[in-house]
Protein backbone atom coordinates (compact mmCIF):
# COMPACT_ATOMS: atom_id res chain seq x y z
CA UNK A 1 0.00 0.00 0.00
CA UNK A 2 1.19 3.51 -0.64
CA UNK A 3 0.86 6.21 1.89
CA UNK A 4 -2.37 7.10 0.30
CA UNK A 5 -4.08 3.65 0.66
CA UNK A 6 -3.26 2.30 -3.15
CA UNK A 7 -2.03 -0.76 -3.66
CA UNK A 8 0.21 0.71 -5.89
CA UNK A 9 4.45 1.01 -4.98
CA UNK A 10 5.08 4.44 -6.13
CA UNK A 11 7.96 5.33 -3.97
CA UNK A 12 10.77 2.86 -4.27
CA UNK A 13 12.54 1.98 -7.47
CA UNK A 14 13.02 -1.39 -8.20
CA UNK A 15 15.33 -0.76 -11.01
CA UNK A 16 17.29 2.39 -12.03
CA UNK A 17 17.77 1.23 -15.83
CA UNK A 18 14.66 0.06 -16.85
CA UNK A 19 14.07 0.47 -20.47
CA UNK A 20 10.31 2.51 -20.63
CA UNK A 21 8.58 -0.45 -22.63
CA UNK A 22 6.80 2.69 -24.78
CA UNK A 23 10.26 2.97 -26.54
CA UNK A 24 9.82 -0.83 -27.37
CA UNK A 25 6.44 -1.45 -28.76
CA UNK A 26 5.32 2.29 -29.42
CA UNK A 27 3.00 3.46 -26.82
CA UNK A 28 2.30 3.60 -22.88
CA UNK A 29 1.11 0.01 -21.58
CA UNK A 30 0.39 1.76 -18.03
CA UNK A 31 -2.84 4.18 -19.47
CA UNK A 32 -3.91 6.10 -16.41
CA UNK A 33 -2.17 4.51 -13.85
CA UNK A 34 0.89 6.69 -15.04
CA UNK A 35 -1.27 9.02 -13.00
CA UNK A 36 0.09 7.37 -9.66
CA UNK A 37 3.57 8.12 -9.93
CA UNK A 38 6.03 11.27 -8.86
CA UNK A 39 5.81 14.27 -11.02
CA UNK A 40 9.30 15.85 -11.05
CA UNK A 41 9.11 19.13 -9.28
CA UNK A 42 8.45 21.91 -11.57
CA UNK A 43 11.09 25.05 -11.69
CA UNK A 44 10.80 27.79 -9.22
CA UNK A 45 10.14 30.34 -12.17
CA UNK A 46 7.04 27.37 -13.49
CA UNK A 47 6.17 27.74 -10.01
CA UNK A 48 6.25 31.23 -9.10
CA UNK A 49 3.59 31.38 -12.57
CA UNK A 50 1.56 28.40 -11.53
CA UNK A 51 1.21 30.26 -7.87
CA UNK A 52 0.23 33.93 -9.63
CA UNK A 53 -2.10 31.48 -11.49
CA UNK A 54 -4.04 30.43 -8.59
CA UNK A 55 -4.11 33.71 -6.68
CA UNK A 56 -5.97 35.40 -10.04
CA UNK A 57 -8.12 32.35 -10.49
CA UNK A 58 -9.45 32.47 -6.92
CA UNK A 59 -10.29 35.97 -7.22
CA UNK A 60 -12.30 35.01 -10.33
CA UNK A 61 -14.28 32.21 -8.43
CA UNK A 62 -13.25 29.22 -10.28
CA UNK A 63 -12.62 26.95 -7.21
CA UNK A 64 -16.13 27.86 -5.99
CA UNK A 65 -17.50 24.86 -7.47
CA UNK A 66 -14.91 22.79 -8.94
CA UNK A 67 -14.59 19.02 -8.20
CA UNK A 68 -10.78 18.17 -8.11
CA UNK A 69 -10.23 21.67 -6.03
CA UNK A 70 -12.32 23.51 -3.27
CA UNK A 71 -11.93 26.91 -2.96
CA UNK A 72 -9.99 25.95 0.48
CA UNK A 73 -7.92 23.76 -1.29
CA UNK A 74 -7.04 26.11 -3.95
CA UNK A 75 -6.14 29.21 -0.43
CA UNK A 76 -4.38 26.40 1.54
CA UNK A 77 -2.02 25.54 -1.44
CA UNK A 78 -1.43 29.54 -2.12
CA UNK A 79 -0.89 29.93 1.94
CA UNK A 80 1.70 27.03 1.97
CA UNK A 81 3.34 28.26 -1.43
CA UNK A 82 6.63 28.63 -0.51
CA UNK A 83 9.39 29.12 -3.72
CA UNK A 84 12.35 28.11 -2.05
CA UNK A 85 10.78 24.61 -2.35
CA UNK A 86 10.78 24.65 -5.72
CA UNK A 87 14.53 23.96 -7.58
CA UNK A 88 15.65 27.04 -9.58
CA UNK A 89 16.29 24.93 -12.84
CA UNK A 90 13.40 22.35 -13.92
CA UNK A 91 15.31 18.88 -13.21
CA UNK A 92 14.02 15.92 -15.36
CA UNK A 93 15.67 12.47 -15.32
CA UNK A 94 15.57 9.24 -17.68
CA UNK A 95 12.25 8.09 -15.57
CA UNK A 96 10.41 11.15 -16.40
CA UNK A 97 8.00 10.56 -19.26
CA UNK A 98 7.96 13.00 -22.07
CA UNK A 99 4.53 12.50 -22.93
CA UNK A 100 2.74 12.41 -19.30
CA UNK A 101 5.60 13.98 -17.25
CA UNK A 102 5.22 11.39 -14.50
CA UNK A 103 7.81 9.02 -13.54
CA UNK A 104 7.41 5.65 -15.68
CA UNK A 105 6.00 3.04 -13.68
CA UNK A 106 8.64 0.49 -15.39
CA UNK A 107 11.32 1.56 -12.82
CA UNK A 108 8.69 0.77 -9.55
CA UNK A 109 7.53 -2.05 -11.51
CA UNK A 110 9.47 -4.24 -13.72
CA UNK A 111 8.80 -7.71 -13.86
CA UNK A 112 11.76 -10.39 -15.02
CA UNK A 113 9.43 -12.78 -16.88
CA UNK A 114 7.71 -12.21 -20.19
CA UNK A 115 5.73 -14.34 -22.59
CA UNK A 116 7.53 -16.13 -25.02
CA UNK A 117 7.23 -15.04 -29.22
CA UNK A 118 6.35 -12.13 -30.81
CA UNK A 119 2.94 -11.14 -31.51
CA UNK A 120 1.18 -12.58 -34.16
CA UNK A 121 0.10 -10.40 -37.92
CA UNK A 122 -3.36 -11.38 -36.15
CA UNK A 123 -2.45 -9.86 -33.32
CA UNK A 124 -0.95 -6.53 -34.52
CA UNK A 125 -3.67 -5.97 -36.94
CA UNK A 126 -6.36 -6.07 -34.21
CA UNK A 127 -4.64 -3.77 -32.13
CA UNK A 128 -4.13 -1.54 -34.78
CA UNK A 129 -7.65 -1.55 -35.83
CA UNK A 130 -8.64 -0.78 -32.37
CA UNK A 131 -6.83 2.25 -32.04
CA UNK A 132 -7.78 3.49 -35.14
CA UNK A 133 -11.50 2.85 -34.11
CA UNK A 134 -10.12 4.76 -30.23
CA UNK A 135 -8.49 7.83 -32.15
CA UNK A 136 -11.49 8.10 -34.22
CA UNK A 137 -14.02 8.10 -31.82
CA UNK A 138 -11.56 10.68 -29.54
CA UNK A 139 -11.96 13.02 -33.03
CA UNK A 140 -15.32 12.39 -33.18
CA UNK A 141 -15.50 13.57 -28.90
CA UNK A 142 -13.40 16.64 -29.85
CA UNK A 143 -15.64 18.46 -33.03
CA UNK A 144 -18.87 17.39 -30.82
CA UNK A 145 -16.86 19.88 -28.06
CA UNK A 146 -16.54 22.28 -30.75
CA UNK A 147 -19.43 22.86 -31.94
CA UNK A 148 -21.04 23.78 -28.52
Amino acid sequence: MTSEGYWVNNENIVFKNAIKPCKICGFCPYGQLVEEFPLDPPSRKMAIEHNKYMIKALAEGKFNDQENMTREDAEAEIKNFNKDDYPVKATYNKMTCEVFGHHCPVYYHAELLAEDGDATKEEIDAFDKEIKEYMDELKEDVEKEKVK
